[in-house]
């Protein structure tokens, strides 16, 4: 599932590449990720440009005008793709915008997992868990303390909070483990165990994990936005391979249709 570093790289690279540009074909392949009327989505963007691309958490906001936006929640299996017009559609092809550049942009998901949202302003209340997201995770206004502050309200396991949108918004499963690691943290701790030390340590990581991984992405992605590349991350996905730290074996529990890589010697 695409997350803050991800979706934030994919938003930069759809900000410099089809802003601007005239949409001059729209086929829906599956109507069914539609939460909205199909043939009024065409009538409303044919002919139209985007006007700014936007992340709020995990959904990606398409601005065709002040009130009106195309909004993605792409959830576990939604993904970009950019492409010339002629190129052949792969699998699970929903969406696809033709532009008058003689590019597309196409939303492939093998699951339908995925939604797309036609909206106006006042109407984001609509979208489920949109309006109820937290802060960002990356917010620049945010220091340690409105952290604390915020984190006493949510009890429960450490990682389950990371990964609550209504805590902070952005951070899903594979880069809450990032953090924890980087923190020193076992992502099975409860929040009350959690000294005022270890609250600032995992507020610095979160920082610096989330800049890191967008750092990485940037050169590694370009424009195969449509790829998922987590092989520069350092445990997430990695049980049973040795950790990079301490050498030790990265431990993997599964639960919920969730993966949780940590590593025993370097988080307590």
């Amino acid at each position: 599932m695409p997350e803050l570093p991800e979706l934030e790289v994919i938003r930069e690279f759809l900000q410099e590449n089809i802003v601007g540009i005239r949409i001059s074909e729209l086929e829906i392949r599956e109507p069914l990720v539609l939460r909205c009327s199909a043939p009024g989505l065409v009538q409303d963007l044919m002919g139209k440009a985007f006007t700014e691309i936007r992340r709020r958490g995990k959904f990606l906001v398409f601005d065709v005008a002040e009130d009106a936006h195309l909004v993605f929640h792409l959830m576990l299996a939604g993904r970009f793709q950019y492409c010339g017009t002629g190129e052949k559609p792969g699998p699970g092809l929903c969406l696809r915008l033709g532009f008058s550049s003689g590019h597309d942009l196409r939303y492939h998901d093998r699951k339908r997992m995925g939604r797309i949202y036609w909206v106006r302003q006042s109407e984001y209340s609509s979208i489920p868990q949109f309006s109820q997201q937290g802060p960002e995770a990356v917010d620049p206004t945010m220091d340690v303390e409105s952290f604390r502050k915020r984190i006493r309200r949510h009890p429960g396991m450490i990682k389950n909070i990371l990964t609550n949108q209504r805590f902070l918004a952005g951070i899903g499963n594979a880069y809450a483990d990032e953090i924890l690691f980087a923190a020193g943290i076992l992502p099975f701790r409860k929040r009350a165990t959690l000294s005022s030390a270890e609250l600032v340590r995992l507020f610095e990581a979160m920082k610096t994990v989330l800049f890191w991984a967008k750092q990485e992405l940037r050169e590694r992605m370009g424009a195969n936005i449509h790829h998922e590349d987590r092989g520069f991350l350092k445990i997430h996905g990695k049980g049973g391979q040795t950790c990079p730290v301490c050498g030790g074996l990265i431990s993997e529990v599964k639960a919920n249709r969730r993966r949780t890589n940590f590593c025993r010697g370097c988080q307590h």
